[in-house]
């Protein structure tokens, strides 16, 4: 038999069914302890703790921060959501590196200049690097998702433009189109036109034949008339 078993077999029906009962009423650490749990470990407010969470110091000034948001805010006006939060982002992470800079002035013997603490001016060394890379980071992903946002302005730009181009050449060609059909129906009409005056010569011309004719036919016997009443004398001569 382990020990395991024989410390279970120690304990009495009763008292583990108290133990039992009593486990019922334990809800785990508060609200409260948590929060102060999570400040165990805040030695020098560079490291974000609290599920990431920023925080400013007791030490600090809150309109300070606020002013450089606003500052921030007005430099690079925000427009979207994503937008807002880079920008917020590049104010704690600027922030936090001026924090860590400060601190790691307190290494600095100003005198002398000498480091008087190399452990911790190393820590705050690191922290100051970590934080101008996120904040450049954050800019640079502004300045990315920026031009992202442009390139498919101008891209739906030249699209429209092309769209405009099209139908503008397609409207260009159905002119032409349609001028081209008006000179053929001009045309039709003058073929027309000159088909009805021929026909129109040909009627009257058929028309005025038998009176040509009979006309001709006057001419030819007043011609005749006219020689055979003429005497033979002046006919010689």
């Amino acid at each position: 038999m382990n020990e395991q078993t024989t410390n279970a077999s120690a304990i009495s029906p009763e008292r583990l069914a108290a133990n039992r009962a009593n486990a019922q009423f334990s809800t785990g650490p508060s609200a409260a302890g948590i929060a102060v749990s999570c400040l165990n470990h805040t030695i020098h407010g560079l490291a974000r703790h609290n599920n990431g969470a920023f925080k400013l110091l007791t030490s600090e000034d809150p309109i300070g921060f606020e002013a450089l948001k606003q500052s921030l805010a007005d430099e690079h006006l925000a427009i979207t959501t994503t937008e807002s939060i880079l920008v917020n982002a590049m104010a704690e992470f600027h922030w936090l590196a001026q924090r860590a800079q400060r601190l790691q002035d307190t290494c600095i013997d100003p005198d002398t200049g000498a480091i008087t603490d190399e452990k911790k001016a190393s820590l705050y060394l690191r922290y100051f690097a970590t934080h101008t890379r996120a904040f450049h980071k954050s800019l640079n992903d502004l300045l990315k998702l920026r031009s992202e946002k442009r390139r498919k302005a101008l891209g739906f730009e030249a699209q429209k433009r092309k769209e405009e181009e099209m139908r503008l050449k397609n409207e260009r060609h159905e002119l032409k189109k349609q001028a081209q059909a008006v000179d053929l129906a001009k045309k039709e009409v003058q073929i027309r036109h000159q088909a009805a005056v021929n026909a129109k010569m040909r009627v009257e011309g058929r028309a005025f034949f038998p009176v040509f004719q009979t006309m001709f036919a006057e001419e030819l016997a007043k011609s005749a008339a006219a020689k055979e009443e003429k005497p033979p004398a002046a006919q010689a001569a």
